[in-house]
């Protein structure tokens, strides 16, 4: 009943055929039981790390950091492993290496391009110094794609042998050298490689790479830089550094390194700061570039040219865009003052970095960005071919490197970041690899304080001069957006989008990035950035947190949580800015609804659409110190959080209740824990300490498992769970990244089976997993990301399967919906439906439809951004429309033209082939005339090379037989001669046989002779030597005698001196010891009598000073009493002018003089104080309470007014109501008595009637009479106008009345606030003027103190140094120095005078 899962995804039962319907691939079998045992007793998976992906480069300086691979591809360094980046499939590729666990420190590649060396040496950057870590040579070969095209000598001496791929040797230096290797160069042939250590020793090593021996070594002891092979000379070294520059021979007969004179002249080899140096052309030309600017190139050790790069570079920027930007500074500059301080400065001059060559020359790099391309022929002759800067003109271009056919060139370049301008920097710089390879003697030692932000840049320098009319990208880089250029702090994944975001701490800035699916990995670009923004200007980021659905991401800032839209490079927005204080870390729920951020000691939950505060978690329910990391579980259902020491806790909170109740608590006094991860079907929590300790705890226990660091350097930092595979990945200090089983086992790291990946150089800071954990993401603090492929095997249902994409989701579903592994036993229909359902899911979900689009091709953008870009869509529209129609103008024209052109050009061509058939006929015939005429003189030339042949033919026969005859002759005479020699040589070894026998028998008698008279010699000495003998017997008896009695006399005497000796030597070893102690008193004493003088020279200076600084008290005090006496002058002049003040600015005045004369205390002062603040407050309290009557005279008035004015409405609307009233009577009357209505004339009274008793409430008027009524009605209502235009006429004045009092009101408002601020801003004044004077005197009466006792000091040291004890100051101070102090005790307020009272009353000021 298994079901087996295709690496395409497609899932098949156990009956179905062998083969994958799908792909056609053999499904897998069923593994052997052994193995399946032996798989889960390991833990049920194997699994290890292959690199896929890296974005970075080593951020170190070091020789040979980038090397072209052919023409299409560069290699370079990025952590600990060498990365191949290829232009044209746009994809990054890794050289194997054998130990993959050591730091590059310089490369080197063979002259026919299929050997790669490289120096290492092991342990991490950030603890590597000199001798801490084993140092060797790996010898690369390199995949054949990359080697160049084979030379014409190698095709003609039998083809293109096989290259070989991977290490093929690893060299060791001896343990006695084991300093770091600075450079290396192959030999021409490619057999041997040369290599130069770094200080103290400096070695030159000459291996025989092949048989891993070495031939020749030298110590140079001097700081190198450069080292290079001549390419027409395997044997001839060049090696250069500051001050040096010299050529080493290397001699095969007897293996030794010769040193050969200086090219330079010694003085200015030694004044030259030499960087870098080349070999160029097939000449052998030696280029040489120096820091000022110039470019040596020599044949043969004689210099041949002297170039001035900075001349070349004035002459090249004189014109074009250049020398308009920099006439329009000018202009700038003259227009803003010369004096300005914005004004235009002259450029500085360019300092050469770096040296390379391409096929036709040299390029020459520096700083301010410059790039050189230099030719060089084969005469030594220079012509320069274009003047390059990089954007921004402040690259420094450390290594660059050509291909075999000059397509790009691969710039290594750096900008420096000074400390001091960064205000994120200014709490101090944080490394980023300590110390720099090779480039201690290369950069300034003011570079030491500044950051370097690597970057890889590619050139077309074969289109040089298209580049330089701005036909061509100058300077592309192989990342687009850059990468980090320090640790980075935080990395996260999305849960549904293939993106991944960084967030740099010293760059500050956050980049995105794209990986590929499963099926994509080899397609172009497969990972690129997608977007790299600022997070902030002065803060630095500590963490962040990705949504889910990876359009939003969360930025921990030092003081504020900071929330962007990710959206596009140019339309990211921020959602808010919510400050904190001391933040500390921050998550996402796996739903994207809730944001956990710590702040301090508090866990805070945060709904971050609605902006609404769900929980904090403080005080006795949260952490009683800093939480370090936060955490949601896989099912969001426990929100997670770790603490620093010295609690050192875990605490978790169940989501799902309502009161937020702790499901999972660990407490561990003293630990510092810095990450965790939970494990939330076992309930168990993997975390690492800051000492890098790694600890498995489950809830309310204790530690149950603690795996410690292995050794220094090695200990956890980062840990990573893929539960579903049983799988955990731990980050390492030395940057490897180490997967262990899951869950862990007791018995330390010895039971617990794990593999260990060597990736970073610097420490590992970061992991996350992939959407479908198929890849691993590692960040560290040297600024590089990887991404690494999880490749492996795990045991389901008894099936050894390997890990690919579909396996690892299905596992990942499992495990998230708290599935069981075990399978329950299905019918075989149902095992068929399922895996039908499953198969038609794949197909849906790798369809491309027209309309279909997952969530890594979709784009959120802000709407107005939206709606600019339809704005600029119609825009460009409409331009189209009007080009297209303009367009179609044009060409309808341009076909007129052509056709008549054709037409004209017809005609032209007719008529010139009318001429050329006319001229044709004419050749003809001149051609047949010819081929006649031809023919008549080969026939003469014919008959003329006969005869001529015949006649040399003769000619030649006679001379063959006259040589032959002499031949003859010749031959003859040498038979004879032949013949002669024989008969000499016959007689000569005739007679020289009888000489020799002559010889050998007069040699025998003289034998003969000579041993005659040896045997007489030998007789005589025999008789001789025994009368000696005899004569020696005696003598020696008499001497035996004569040498007892001298022994027995010196036994006696050397008794006797041996006595006198060993008490002399103890008498020399007292006076010794003696003489040692008085020489050390001596030393002592001469020692306390430099210092002394030392002492008394500076108390002289001291006194000098303390005299100058006395008579400058002095003269400030006479200035002090007379800025007093001008302002006691001026306050009596301010007492006159504001009377009202009289009493407040005596009892100041007062105060002054007591400050001046300094005899009253201070408790009096402040009394006083307090008085005239109460007298102040008095005053204020009657102006405020003044300012109060005013402010209720004015309500009063203004309630008057407004109840004026509501009466004046009430009469204007009676006054209304009574004339509609009147009309309403008018019209009504006016109605009955209308000539219509006459004839009713009888009803007329009773309708009148009606009509008053309708307006009955009018009946104050009189009714109308007869005759007069229209009279009385004028009188009342020129009465009524009156009335109303008497009512308007109060109603004006009292309004006028009102806005006066309104307006009376302010201004008394206004002056009681002003006089109120003044008298405030006086007593501020004075009261400051007062604290001022009185500061001013107690510490020019304490410096005048001082310096009278000090003086008195040195006079008495002075006077009495033979005394036996020196006095302090105080107690050698003049008679009246005492009584000062204690009268002056009372004063110490004022003063801080000197004494016990004086510093009592000081201390008491001070308090006060």
């Amino acid at each position: 009943g298994a079901t087996y899962v295709c690496s395409c995804g497609a899932s098949a039962s156990a009956g179905d055929t062998a083969v994958c319907r799908k792909c056609g691939h053999k499904r897998p079998e069923a593994a052997p039981a052994e193995a399946v045992a032996q798989r889960l007793e390991d833990g049920g998976a194997s699994a290890t790390l292959s690199l896929a992906h890296a974005f970075g480069v080593l951020p170190e300086a070091i020789r040979g950091a980038v090397i072209s691979l052919g023409d299409d591809a560069c290699a370079f360094a990025v952590g600990r492993h060498l990365a191949v980046w290829d232009y044209n499939k746009k994809r990054e590729f890794f050289l194997p290496r054998e130990d993959g666990g050591c730091i590059v420190t310089a490369l080197a590649k063979s002259s026919n391009g299929r050997l790669l060396a490289v120096a290492e040496q092991q342990g991490p950057v950030d603890d590597r110094h000199e001798g801490s870590g084993q140092v060797q040579i790996s010898i690369l070969g390199l995949p054949a794609a990359y080697a160049p095209p084979p030379s014409r000598d190698s095709m003609a001496s039998g083809g293109r042998p096989e290259a070989k791929e991977g290490t093929l040797k690893v060299l060791h230096p001896p343990s006695k050298r084991q300093n770091r290797i600075v450079d290396l160069a192959f030999t021409p042939d490619a057999r041997h490689i040369v290599t130069v250590s770094a200080m103290p020793e400096s070695t030159i090593t000459y291996w025989r790479w092949e048989i891993e021996k070495i031939i020749s070594s030298h110590d140079v002891q001097l700081p190198i830089t450069r080292l290079q092979v001549n390419p027409n000379n395997g044997h001839q070294v060049s090696i250069s550094g500051p001050g040096y520059m010299r050529f080493w021979d290397y001699n095969p007969n007897d293996h030794a390194l010769h040193e050969n004179a200086s090219v330079f002249s010694l003085k200015e080899e030694k004044q030259s700061r030499i960087m870098d140096h080349c070999w160029v052309h097939e000449e052998g030309f030696l280029c040489v570039a120096t820091h000022d600017g110039h470019v040596y190139l020599f044949q043969d050790g004689e210099m041949q040219q002297d170039i001035d790069v900075g001349t070349i570079i004035a002459q090249d920027e004189s014109k074009g865009q250049k020398a308009i930007e920099r006439e329009q500074a000018r202009l700038l500059a003259e227009m803003m003052g010369s004096k300005n301080p914005t004004a235009a400065a002259e450029p500085p001059r360019v300092c050469l970095v770096s040296l390379a060559t391409w096929g036709q020359g040299f390029i020459v790099g520096g700083d301010q960005g410059y790039l050189g391309i230099f030719k060089v022929d084969a005469k030594c002759q220079v012509e320069p071919f274009g003047t390059f800067r990089m954007p921004g003109e402040d690259s420094f271009l450390w290594c660059m490197s050509t291909g075999c056919e000059d397509s790009h060139l691969t710039i290594l370049s750096y900008t420096e970041k000074d400390d001091a301008d960064d205000p994120a920097k200014i709490t101090g710089k944080v490394s980023r690899g300590g110390r720099v390879g090779s480039a201690e003697s290369t950069v300034s030692a003011a570079s030491d304080d500044k950051e370097r932000v690597w970057s890889l840049t590619v050139f077309p320098v074969s289109q040089a001069d298209l580049a330089g009319t701005g036909q061509l990208e100058l300077f592309k880089p192989v990342v687009p957006m850059g990468t980090h250029s320090g640790p980075i702090v935080g990395m996260a994944t999305s849960a549904t989008r293939r993106i991944v975001a960084t967030c740099g701490g010293s760059d500050m800035e956050l980049k995105v990035w794209t990986y590929p699916a499963d099926d994509a990995m080899d397609q172009p670009l497969a990972f690129n950035s997608e977007m790299s923004i600022r997070t902030s200007t002065f803060e630095r980021p500590k963490r962040m947190a990705m949504h889910p659905f990876g359009f939003q991401v969360a930025v921990i800032l030092e003081d504020t949580l900071r929330i962007f839209h990710i959206t596009t490079q140019q339309a990211t927005r921020m959602l808010f800015d919510l400050p904190l204080k001391h933040p500390g870390d921050v998550a996402y729920s796996n739903s994207g609804d809730l944001l956990a951020v710590t702040s301090n000691n508090d866990v805070i939950l945060i709904d971050p659409w609605k902006g609404l505060l769900v929980r904090i978690f403080s005080g006795s329910g949260g952490h009683l110190s800093f939480v370090n990391h936060v955490a949601f579980s896989a099912d969001d259902q426990v929100l997670l959080s770790c603490s620093a020491a010295p609690s050192g806790a875990i605490y978790g909170w169940s989501m799902e209740s309502e009161v937020k109740e702790r499901a999972f608590e660990h407490v561990s006094k003293g630990s510092d824990y810095v990450r965790f991860t939970y494990d939330f079907l076992r309930k168990l929590v993997v975390a690492v300490t800051r000492e890098g300790n790694l600890r498995m705890m489950s809830h309310l226990d204790a530690v149950l498992i603690d795996l410690p660091a292995d050794s220094v350097g090695t200990g956890y930092t980062v840990v990573e769970l893929a539960a579903h595979i049983g799988i955990l990945f731990a980050g390492m200090r030395n940057g490897s990244v180490r997967l262990l089983n899951w869950p862990l086992q007791e018995g330390g790291i010895g039971c617990n089976k794990y593999q260990q990946v060597a990736l970073h150089s610097h420490s590992v800071s970061s992991l996350a997993l992939s959407t479908d954990t198929r890849l691993l993401f590692s960040a560290c603090k040297g600024g590089a990301m990887m991404a690494s492929e999880v490749t492996g095997s795990i045991v389901s249902d008894g099936v050894l399967l390997q890990l690919n994409a579909s396996v690892l989701g299905d596992c990942l579903t499992k495990y998230r919906r708290r599935e069981s592994g075990e399978k329950s036993k299905k019918k075989r229909d149902d095992i068929r439906k399922a895996s039908d359902l499953q198969k038609k899911l794949t197909e849906a979900c790798s369809g491309m439809a027209a309309n279909a689009a997952t969530l890594d091709e979709m784009v959120m953008l802000p709407r107005s951004y939206y709606h600019e870009l339809l704005s600029d869509i119609r825009h460009l529209e409409e331009r189209m429309a009007t080009l297209k129609h303009e367009s179609e103008y044009a060409i309808e024209s341009k076909d007129n033209e052509n056709q008549d052109r054709m037409e004209q050009l017809k005609y032209e061509v007719q008529l010139e082939r009318q001429k050329a058939d006319e001229k044709y006929e004419s050749l003809l015939d001149q051609h047949k005339k010819a081929l006649a005429r031809h023919g008549e003189e080969m026939k003469v030339a014919n008959a003329d090379f006969e005869r001529r042949t015949r006649a040399r033919q003769e000619e030649f026969e006679n001379k063959i037989a006259l040589e032959y005859e002499k031949q003859s002759r010749l031959l003859n005479e040498l038979e004879s001669l032949k013949e002669q020699h024989v008969q000499d040589l016959a007689r000569y070894s005739e007679k020289h046989g009888e000489q020799l026998q002559e010889l050998r028998s007069a040699n025998e008698g003289a034998i003969r002779d000579w041993r005659a008279e040896y045997e007489k010699v030998c007789a005589l000495l025999k008789s001789d030597s025994l009368k000696f003998e005899e004569a020696l017997r005696q003598q020696e008896s008499e001497y035996e005698e004569e040498i007892g009695d001298i022994l027995e006399l010196k036994r006696k005497v050397l008794q006797v001196e041996s006595e006198k000796s060993t008490t002399a030597l103890k008498d020399g070893v007292s006076m010794k010891q003696t003489i040692t102690m008085l020489q050390g008193n001596i030393l002592e004493l001469k020692g306390k009598l430099e210092e002394s003088e030392k002492q008394r020279m500076e108390l002289q200076k001291q006194l000098e000073a303390s005299r100058e600084m006395f008579a400058n008290v002095q003269e400030q005090l006479k200035e002090e009493k007379r800025a007093l006496k001008v302002k006691g002058e001026s306050l009596a002049k301010i007492r006159e002018q504001m009377k009202h003040l009289e009493s407040f600015r005596f009892v100041l005045f007062h105060k002054v003089k007591q400050m001046e004369e300094e005899r009253d205390p201070l408790a009096e002062q402040v009394n006083s104080l307090k008085s005239s603040v109460r007298d102040m407050y008095s005053e204020f309290v009657r102006e405020f309470r003044n300012k109060q009557r005013l402010d209720q005279q004015l309500h009063d008035k203004t309630r008057l007014s407004s109840s004026l004015q509501e009466e004046n409405v009430v009469l204007n609307r009676k006054i209304i109501q009574l004339k509609k009233d009147a009309r309403r009577l008018l019209n009504d009357v006016e109605q009955v008595l209308h000539p219509e209505t006459a004839a009713e004339f009888e009803r007329m009274p009773k309708r009148l009637m009606l009509v008053l008793e309708k307006h009955q409430k009018l009946s104050q008027w009189a009714p109308p009479e007869e005759e007069g009524g229209g009279d009385i009605r004028g009188e009342n209502e020129s009465k009524e106008q009156r009335m109303m235009n008497e009512m308007v006429v109060q109603r004006d004045l009292l309004f006028k009345k009102n806005q006066m009092a309104v307006s009376q009101s302010n201004q008394i408002k206004r002056e009681c606030g002003q006089d109120l601020r003044k008298l405030n801003s006086e007593n501020a004044a004075l009261i400051n003027e007062m604290n001022t004077l009185r500061t001013e005197n107690r510490s020019l009466k304490r410096s005048c103190t001082e310096m009278e006792a000090a003086l008195i000091a040195l006079r008495t040291k002075d006077a009495g140094r033979g005394m036996a004890r020196t006095e302090s100051a105080p107690d050698l101070a003049s008679p009246q120095g005492g009584p000062g102090s204690g009268g002056r005790g009372k004063a110490g307020g004022l003063r801080g005078g000197v004494g016990a009272g004086g510093a009592a009353g000081g201390a008491a000021a001070g308090e006060t």
